[in-house]
C-alpha cells in the first residue's frame, strides 16, 4: 500500500454556528419589501411606540369635558448600507466556485457583527467607505449605575416608563459574565438570553461599549443600552464580483469581494447607562 508522506491539502471542516447576537433578538433579517428599497431604504409608522394610556370614570354624575386623542406615531426610517467581506489570494489555486463558497461562509459568520456595529457605533474609520453614524448615538442617558443590577433596573424602568413594547438590552459580549454573576441572565431557549423580567439581551460581538457621544469604555465602566424593537431588512442576494473583474496585475492577486445590503430601524427610542462593571460591585451570591 502506497503511503503519502507530504502534507495533504483538504477542504476545511464545517463552520461553527453563527454566534449569538442581534440576529437572534431582532425582527428579521427579512427581505426588503420591494426591490427599490435596496437602494432607497425603508420608512414606516410603527404601531408600538405610543406610550399614552388613559382611564375614564364611569361613575355618576358623568364627567365633563372631552376625551383625549393621540396622533399617529412618528415615522421611522432606515437607510441602506452594505456589509462587505473579502478574500485576497494568488492568481492560481482556487476556482470562482471555491472562492464564492468561502465568501458565503465568511458572510454568514460575520455579517451580524457588521450590522451590530452599524447599530451601536457606526463607522467613522475614514477608509474610503463612508462615515455611517451609529443608531445609538444621542441616546437618552438614565445613568450612571454603580453595578450591573442597577443598570438593568434603570434600563428596564426606562422602557416601562416610555411604554416600549418589545424592548431589548444591548451590551458587549464580555458583559454577559458580569450579568450572570449578578444572577441577571436566564436562558429560556438555546438562542435566547433574557433578564428575570423577560427583556431579551443582545450581547453583540460588533458592539464596542462606547457612550452616546462616542465616549470610550475604560477598565471599570462602560455603556449598556436599552432600545425598542430592532427591525432588520437584507437583500436576499449576496453580490460576489467575478474573478476576472478583480485581478491585481501589480501583485498577481485576485480580490474576491462579497457584499450584502441591509437596512436597520430602531423603534421607539434608545436609553443608556454608564455602569461600573468590576466584579466587586456585581454581587457575590
Amino acid at each position: 500500500m502506497a503511503i503519502h508522506t507530504g502534507v495533504m491539502f483538504i477542504e476545511p471542516p464545517p463552520p461553527p454556528p453563527r454566534p449569538y447576537g442581534l440576529f437572534d433578538v431582532a425582527l428579521g433579517p427579512m427581505a426588503f419589501p420591494t426591490p427599490g428599497a435596496v437602494g432607497g431604504g425603508v420608512q414606516y409608522m410603527p404601531d408600538v411606540c405610543e406610550d399614552n394610556v388613559y382611564l375614564y370614570d364611569m361613575t355618576c354624575p358623568p364627567v365633563s369635558g372631552s376625551k383625549t386623542f393621540d396622533s399617529l406615531e412618528t415615522a421611522v426610517s432606515g437607510g441602506p448600507f452594505a456589509v462587505l467581506t473579502s478574500i485576497t489570494c494568488g492568481s492560481v489555486g482556487m476556482t470562482q466556485a471555491e472562492l464564492e463558497q468561502r465568501l458565503r461562509v465568511r458572510m454568514a459568520l460575520r455579517e451580524q457583527r457588521g450590522v451590530e456595529r452599524r447599530v451601536w457605533q457606526g463607522q467613522t474609520l475614514g477608509q474610503g467607505q463612508g462615515n455611517i453614524p451609529g443608531l445609538f448615538r444621542n441616546a437618552t442617558n438614565v445613568g450612571p449605575a454603580g453595578c450591573v443590577t442597577e443598570a438593568v433596573e434603570l434600563l428596564e424602568q426606562a422602557l416601562a416608563d416610555n411604554g416600549v413594547v418589545g424592548g431589548i438590552i444591548h451590551a458587549r459580549v464580555g458583559m454577559a459574565a458580569h450579568f450572570a454573576q449578578a444572577h441577571l441572565v436566564e436562558r429560556p431557549s438555546p438562542r435566547r438570553l433574557q433578564t428575570p423580567y423577560g427583556t431579551p439581551y443582545v450581547f453583540g460581538a460588533g458592539y464596542d461599549g462606547s457612550g452616546p457621544s462616542g465616549q470610550a469604555f475604560d477598565g471599570d465602566t462602560e455603556w449598556v443600552y436599552a432600545s425598542g424593537r430592532v427591525v432588520i431588512w437584507q437583500d436576499p442576494e449576496i453580490f460576489i464580483s467575478p474573478m476576472d473583474q478583480v485581478f491585481r496585475q501589480a501583485s498577481n492577486e485576485y480580490i474576491a469581494v462579497a457584499e450584502r445590503v441591509h437596512a436597520v430601524v430602531v423603534e421607539c427610542g434608545v436609553w443608556t447607562v454608564q455602569v461600573t462593571r468590576n466584579c466587586a460591585t456585581t454581587g457575590a451570591t
